[in-house]
């Protein structure tokens, strides 16, 4: 059985080595990384299965770091805790205590169950640009009247997209892509890299799929929305 690897955000030490022994402790490995860019970094050359933020490290960080927090928590199972020093002890936040008052229970839960059924993934290396475009999707290149489905783009980059989408594909499947906003409508094959089922994790449901094939006009629009 795979590991479950977690990456911890804090920029306190003391603070940082209260939450890895939790994590530890609930059964996961993990890595800490004491800000948003060094989250980045990790999380493009390593996978995870989930993140764990510090409440006061994500509100006392940048405009610049927020973008790039919410930019990458938006991808992964994200459980927001915070450190009380005097009683030391970790609490959760308003959020997460909608769901479980208790932390240790928490914890183990979001590390068992939500992380465990997220497949461990990194972020793309090429640059992503969060764009909602329109677009068609299916199994067949026809696009037959009745089996296209409705759906829009949660990112881009210039080797694919994260689609929004309820329905479950296999890793490694071939579907189709007509995008409303290109103005050559030529379908475009892209392969399933990894599928985020619905009510699973809290994160959005879609499947991230790569382009195989886009010709040069489209290969033109692409670049100019991620370099907009």
């Amino acid at each position: 059985m795979s590991e479950i690897r977690i990456l911890i955000v804090v920029k306190d030490a003391e603070t940082a080595s209260a939450y890895v022994d939790a994590v530890t402790e609930s059964g996961a490995t993990c890595d800490v990384a004491h800000s948003f860019q060094e989250m980045s970094a990790l999380a493009t050359d390593r996978v995870y299965n989930g993140i764990v933020v510090d409440i006061l490290t994500l509100v006392r960080c940048s405009k610049e770091e927020k973008v790039i927090a919410y930019e990458i928590i938006n991808l992964f199972p994200v459980l927001r805790v915070k450190w009380e020093p005097r009683h030391k002890k970790i609490k959760l936040t308003p959020l997460e205590q909608s769901f479980s008052p208790d932390t240790d229970s928490a914890l183990r839960f979001f590390i068992q169950t939500r992380c465990k059924a997220f497949p461990a993934r990194s972020l793309r290396k090429e640059k992503r640009k969060l764009v909602n475009l329109n677009l068609l999707y299916c199994r067949d290149n026809r696009f037959l009247d009745g089996e296209a489905c409705k759906s829009f783009t949660i990112n881009i980059s210039p080797t694919g997209v994260f689609l929004h989408t309820m329905e479950e594909f296999r890793v490694g499947e071939t579907i189709w892509l007509r995008f409303l906003e290109f103005a050559d409508q030529t379908p475009v094959e892209a392969t399933v890299c990894w599928s985020q089922r619905w009510g699973v994790t809290r994160c959005v449901p879609g499947a991230g799929v790569k382009f195989e094939s886009l010709t040069e006009s489209q290969r033109q629009d692409v670049d100019r929305i991620v370099n907009l």
